[in-house]
């Protein structure tokens, strides 16, 4: 969205985690103005094919459904559909053209590379077919779009990476999106899926046990998180993820401490957002979203 809106940051500005923070600020200024009510991001939902997923396990999505009665979001049968998430290695090969004073294309000796492809499978009545699904944001604030009023293609995540991005308003009461939440709003009691991973900072050193890290208040510390579950049993993990390339910043920023997506968390009371800066700032961006679930799933 940096991208998008045209923010750029000089790379010799000294910040936290590589101009995190200041991307927060300028994207509070472009898309709130003029009310001032912080922005912030809330998501990913997969969408395809007219129903949304959310995960539930490592490269695991399974539909969910928003049932009006209960306020909560239901999650399907993972033995009727899901979506499977994995990548696939491929071979590429270096062209140039003008070979021989002609304008055929011919591979350049020794240009060969390998890289990875994302794929996503549909998996329904025990059959696979591929398909592309769309990452379903909820942005809340003012004006909520900025500049950005029709779909547009943007620079992503480096490496040469395109994403067409589009903003939609759309009332958000009795649908999936209400029950999406961001660890800067007080979380009520209940049970919470992790729609993005979890950041964690280490107490000292390199520790990554999940007793010795700070980013679990907001949710009543780490008795609350209950892991990634399956039908057997939860296993809570700890992860260091990278935070990706900056399109705004230029250059390929830290990695972090998380806890992964489809990661269920119990919260038993009533709990605000952690007072740590850079935590507030990651929250803000989407880390940390959270869609409240059926209370029957912190509970088998």
């Amino acid at each position: 969205m940096g991208d998008a809106l045209g923010i750029t940051i000089p790379t010799n500005e000294s910040s936290k985690l590589l101009g995190l923070d200041k991307l927060s600020e300028k994207l509070n200024e472009k898309l709130t103005e003029p009310c001032g009510i912080p922005f912030s991001i809330t998501g990913p939902l997969l969408e395809t094919e007219g129903r949304y997923f959310v995960p539930i396990g490592e490269g695991v999505f399974l539909p969910v459904q928003y049932d009006n009665v209960k306020k909560i979001a239901v999650i399907g049968d993972q033995n009727k559909a899901k979506l499977i998430h994995g990548t696939e290695r491929r071979v590429g090969v270096s062209l140039k053209r003008g070979y021989n004073q002609s304008e055929e294309k011919v591979g350049r000796s020794g240009m060969h590379y390998r890289y990875l492809v994302s794929v996503y499978e549909m998996v329904e009545n025990e059959k696979k077919r591929p398909v592309l699904p769309n990452y379903v944001y909820k942005l809340t604030g003012c004006q909520g779009s900025g500049n950005i009023q029709q779909k547009r293609a943007i620079r992503f995540g480096g490496e040469g990476g395109i994403a067409f991005l589009e903003i939609n308003r759309s009332k958000e009461e009795d649908s999936i999106f209400s029950a999406m939440f961001s660890p800067l709003s007080n979380l009520e009691q209940g049970c919470y899926l992790a729609l993005s991973p979890i950041p964690l900072i280490p107490k000292h050193g390199n520790s990554s046990h999940i007793s010795e890290v700070t980013g679990l208040e907001p949710f009543g510390g780490p008795s609350s998180v209950r892991g990634i579950c399956d039908e057997r049993s939860c296993k809570v993990k700890v992860v260091r993820m990278g935070l990706g390339f900056s399109e705004v910043y230029k250059s390929r920023r830290p990695q972090i401490l998380a806890l992964p997506q489809g990661t269920l968390l119990e919260v038993s009371d009533k709990h605000g957002s952690n007072n740590s800066k850079v935590l507030k700032v990651l929250y803000s961006l989407g880390f940390a979203s959270l869609l409240k679930v059926g209370d029957e799933l912190c509970q088998d």
